[in-house]
């Protein structure tokens, strides 16, 4: 069996600084990032599938996109920002209509290989680093800050990926959700 996974993800200069982050100094402090990871918030958790089930996922998805796109908000996405955590920090997102698209989506999809159910996150958040001493987590918090200006203008897509044997996420079909914006907090 494969593992797929759907995610939104910023494009530009917003996953540039991410990929930086998690590449360099994050890694220090235990980020995320490395080999095998998506600079993305996920919407579906990872499931299980044959692989061969790809194009009935895409045309699943693009179905519910369509479906969907009478009632597009401008922005679909928008920017919370840093959060820290007990034991590390992240980035949220807000993009409720997306999360009617995964409704949408897991609802009308069939598939009878999949043996579990699509898993639709509830909370759009997006690790930075995980695992964190508590000490450490204002330092890593600020070595975040400083990387990531979450006030970027950002593009933003949503993506259908699969993991491949070496671990890597392969990305099958992205839709444009357009620009997001900042959260006015």
């Amino acid at each position: 069996m494969t593992k797929f996974a759907i995610f939104v993800c910023p494009t530009g200069t917003l996953a540039e600084q991410i990929k930086q982050f998690l590449a360099q100094g994050g890694e220090a402090l235990g980020a995320k990032g490395g080999r095998g990871s998506v600079p993305g918030f996920t919407l579906v958790e990872g499931f299980e599938e044959q692989g061969s089930a790809a194009p009935v996922y895409t045309q699943s998805l693009d179905r519910a996109f369509n479906r969907g796109l009478k009632s597009r908000p401008s922005p679909v996405v928008t920017m919370d920002g840093l959060v820290a955590k007990p034991d590390g920090c992240g980035m949220a997102i807000t993009a409720p209509w997306l999360k009617q698209v995964m409704v949408n989506f897991a609802c009308t999809v069939k598939s009878p290989t999949r043996k579990m159910p699509l898993r639709i996150q509830d909370e759009l958040g997006m690790p930075l680093a995980c695992g964190v001493d508590q000490k450490q987590i204002d330092a890593v918090v600020a070595q975040a800050e400083a990387a990531i200006d979450c006030q970027t203008p950002t593009q933003w897509e949503m993506r259908f990926y699969q993991r491949s044997p070496n671990q890597d996420w392969i990305c099958h079909r992205s839709w444009d959700l357009g620009g997001g914006q900042p959260s006015a907090s």
